[in-house]
């Protein structure tokens, strides 16, 4: 069905991620709520897709949201679901391993899951690709 398409479910996903960006301040438990459906729906994209990467990683950054409000409300659960956040970009790392920005994420969550080993490495390859990225624009500029 057109409308379980991954791009129709991740236009969905991300229209709600804003609603709950434009609540959060004020109401959190509504903005965690739309945040969870925003969520179920990066799931379904990626499993209408397994390749599809931005699919992949909105639901890994769905996790992200979810792990942030695990720790504002003090849980026990947060760490795992950093950990957790953290396997789901690594998944949509692999499917894109020139995306910089997958690895800044996945430093991140590790930061967040205290694993200070896995953060470094994953901010090595953040700044790698991100150094390789600018001599490939400063060498397409020197060829124009």
């Amino acid at each position: 069905m057109p409308s379980d398409s991954p791009s129709t479910l991740l236009q969905s996903g991300n229209a709600l991620v804003a609603q709950a960006q434009a609540v959060a301040t004020q109401d959190f438990a509504a903005a965690r709520a739309l945040w969870r459906k925003a969520g179920a729906l990066f799931q379904r994209a990626h499993e209408a897709d397994p390749a599809h990467h931005a699919a992949a990683f909105r639901l890994g950054q769905a996790w992200v949201a979810e792990a942030h409000a695990l720790q504002k409300e003090g849980s026990e659960d947060a760490t795992a679901m950093w950990r957790q956040a953290a396997l789901q970009c690594e998944v949509a790392f692999a499917l894109d391993p020139h995306h910089a920005v997958t690895a800044m994420h996945i430093a991140s969550c590790y930061a967040w899951a205290q694993d200070a080993e896995a953060k470094l490495a994953w901010a090595q390859i953040a700044q790698h690709l991100q150094e390789e990225h600018a001599a490939n624009m400063a060498a397409d500029e020197a060829a124009r």
